[in-house]
């Protein structure tokens, strides 16, 4: 199975979980003018990742982990794939519906205001189907 790698440095570790930050990155970072055009953009993300039985982290350590495609997907699918059908059927609808152009643009992105008040309500069901986990210590 494929999985989706990134290098974390752990920030608080609990009895059976730790906390992680992930340096996300922009493809910018890669390319060899980025201090010339400043358009790079690099974010910090943390991560709640399950100990597994046996093993030890500290502070400040730098570790790899890692999530299966699959999750990622599922990730790309709610955050950004979703949204935009819902937002274009919703545009769709209310044009041939004999709404104006603005108000079906209003409204189709005001649809969105659920969307994600929903996603936002959802999100234990989330963090149960998207596990990160530790594969290896730097």
């Amino acid at each position: 199975m494929q999985k989706i790698k990134h290098k974390a440095k752990i920030v608080q570790v609990n009895t059976n979980s730790v906390e992680a930050e992930i340096e996300v990155k922009s493809a910018c970072t890669q390319c060899a003018l980025q201090n010339a055009c400043q358009m790079h953009e690099v974010s910090q993300r943390k991560v709640i990742i399950p100990l597994e039985r046996g093993r030890t982290y500290h502070k400040g350590e730098v570790v790899e982990v890692a999530i299966s495609l699959n999750e990622g997907m599922l990730v790309a699918f709610y955050a950004y794939i979703l949204p935009l059908l819902l937002v274009l059927l919703t545009l769709f609808i209310s044009l041939m519906s004999g709404t104006s152009e603005i108000i079906s643009g209003i409204c189709s992105i005001i649809v969105l205001i659920p969307y994600y008040f929903g996603v936002f309500l959802k999100k234990n069901f989330f963090a149960r189907k998207l596990n990160f986990k530790i594969i290896d210590k730097e």
